[in-house]
């Protein structure tokens, strides 16, 4: 009995951890992604236009104009 316990919360708790691991390797990538695009657009003398619409989701628009 107590063991069954014991596995479920390891389990609980490993499954956490995934799962906040994949939510901030989602924010990295997204705020890498950002700044790629930035800085390409800067590059060639656009001008950021950089809408965030949720920050938990991670969605955005962007747009480089001239």
């Amino acid at each position: 009995m107590i063991q069954t316990r014991h596995m479920i919360g390891l389990i609980a708790v490993t499954l956490l951890l995934v799962v906040a691991l994949l939510l901030a390797a989602q924010h990295y990538f997204t705020k890498y992604e950002i700044s790629a695009l930035t800085e390409g657009c800067l590059e060639n003398d656009g001008t950021v236009e950089l809408t965030i619409h949720n920050t938990l989701t991670n969605s955005y628009e962007f747009a480089c104009t001239r």
